[in-house]
């Protein structure tokens, strides 16, 4: 809730307040999304500079429009890929030297390893593409609630819609978060999240705030409760069990702790950011299609 709240906070201040807000979690995201898949530093760095770039282009943009952020978006995928080539060469080139270096005894081991070599870069480079790929995809979906506030001719104050889409996400995603923990299995949880996510949009436009009535704060709500609420679902199930469900034993197995997956470390800092992080970024973009043709 906390990265929620900051944007919030940041929506109902300032266009600039919630672009420098956006842009730290965008930072944020890239860092915990590259350690969580084991990227190198330099996706990392790719990732959240050209994320943090389609934010300044979408401000200094004529109309502020979404579509801005598409030719960033378009030069980055160029550039992650640039970058991946640059680094098969050198891994390549590593994996020979160290191939070189090993001097085996037997021409068929120096076939075995200069093979095991090439699959290995391969391997590594292909993970770092889809990492850098990914990456700058989320980043620039979180673009959408700048988009939305800083555009002009909204149908309905733009702050207050980026609030209630902000809203309905941070609800949906804490209020299912609590239940699990309380023991609630992971549909219902998400399920009463998403509810109580549309009871706090409705109830923001129905509380008197200037211009934004009941219903848009509740259609608002819904577009952030319902993508960010599939995505926390998505991720608490792609979070391994206990160790105690996992192998009938409170200890546990190397071998099932080993196959934890990505999320395995949910209390270690990039789980914990992509935890927070992540949901609002996908559901930027229907938040900001919601709130642009939302009628008056």
């Amino acid at each position: 809730m906390v990265a929620a709240g900051l944007a919030i906070a940041a929506a109902a201040l300032a266009t600039w307040a919630l672009a420098v807000v956006l842009a730290a979690e965008q930072v944020a995201l890239a860092w915990a999304w590259g350690r969580a898949l084991h990227s190198s530093p330099g996706t990392i760095a790719l990732v959240a500079g050209w994320s943090v770039l389609a934010d300044v282009v979408l401000l200094v943009s004529h109309r502020h429009a979404y579509g801005s952020a598409a030719g960033v978006a378009g030069a980055a995928v160029a550039a992650v890929v640039l970058y991946q080539l640059g680094l098969r060469r050198a891994v390549t080139l590593r994996a020979h030297e160290t191939t070189a270096t090993a001097e085996p005894s037997s021409v068929g081991a120096t076939s075995s390893v200069s093979a095991t070599s090439r699959v290995s870069a391969t391997t590594r480079v292909s993970a770092e593409l889809v990492t850098g790929l990914g990456g700058i995809i989320l980043g620039v979906l979180s673009t959408g609630y700048l988009a939305l506030r800083a555009g002009p001719d909204t149908p309905n104050p733009a702050d207050l819609t980026v609030i209630a889409g902000l809203l309905g996400a941070g609800a949906a995603v804490v209020v299912s978060r609590l239940l699990g923990w309380a023991g609630l299995g992971e549909v219902p949880a998400g399920v009463l999240g998403v509810l109580a996510a549309l009871g706090a949009g409705a109830g923001l436009g129905g509380f008197g705030t200037d211009g934004l009535t009941a219903a848009a704060g509740l259609a608002a709500a819904a577009a952030g409760a319902v993508v960010a609420g599939l995505v926390d679902l998505t991720l608490v199930r792609a979070r391994p069990e206990d160790s105690t469900t996992v192998s009938g034993g409170p200890s546990g197995s190397a071998g099932a702790r080993s196959s934890a997956g990505v999320l395995a470390g949910v209390a270690t800092l990039p789980g914990v950011l992509l935890a927070a992080v992540l949901p609002l970024a996908c559901a930027a973009p229907l938040v900001y299609l919601v709130g642009r043709h939302l009628p008056g």
